[in-house]
């Protein structure tokens, strides 16, 4: 399937499961979730990953993203490139894409948050992320404070300085 139909399609996919996944109380609901909601997602080494899982300690930035996304691979790879000052953050990359594809895109988009002890890889093979989370478009990045409260929320199109700004608050 040519590149910009699998978007096409991706993006299709996309808004089907953000109205199907919607309980009635979060549909009433627009815009980000406030405050971290409780999630299951999976580390690439098979274990569970949860909210209380998240760190205590720093600021939390979750960054949902898809690998065909152009948005979302030029974000990480802004985000990669200043990683180093990110001291306050740690980072939750999720994705509902297979861990090859994932993998695949880090190394090519992200090299300089692989291996990183303040970077963790989530997959969303249960697709909750939409419904729990309640993201406007990919990528989006959420930036919680140390009690869980979203600080700041960016959609596509967003810069690394302004994500920077929002942890760094």
């Amino acid at each position: 399937m040519p590149v910009k139909a699998n978007l096409i399609m991706r993006q299709l996919l996309f808004i089907t499961l953000m109205f199907l996944g919607l309980t009635p109380e979060i549909y009433a609901q627009s815009g980000p979730v406030q405050v971290v909601p409780d999630f299951t997602f999976t580390r690439f080494n098979g274990q569970s990953f949860s909210r209380k899982d998240l760190a205590k300690n720093r600021k939390v930035v979750i960054v949902f993203f898809d690998v065909t996304c152009d948005h979302c691979q030029n974000e990480l790879k802004a985000i990669s490139q200043k990683i180093d000052s990110f001291k306050k953050a740690e980072f939750y990359l999720v994705s509902m894409d297979n861990a090859v594809s994932i993998q695949s895109f880090m190394k090519k988009f992200a090299p300089n948050m692989n291996g990183r002890a303040n970077v963790t890889l989530l997959r969303d093979s249960s697709r909750q992320f939409i419904a729990r989370f309640r993201p406007v478009q990919f990528p989006a990045a959420y930036v919680y404070d140390y009690n869980l409260r979203l600080v700041k929320y960016f959609g596509q199109n967003s810069k690394v300085i302004d994500i920077l700004n929002a942890v760094n608050k």
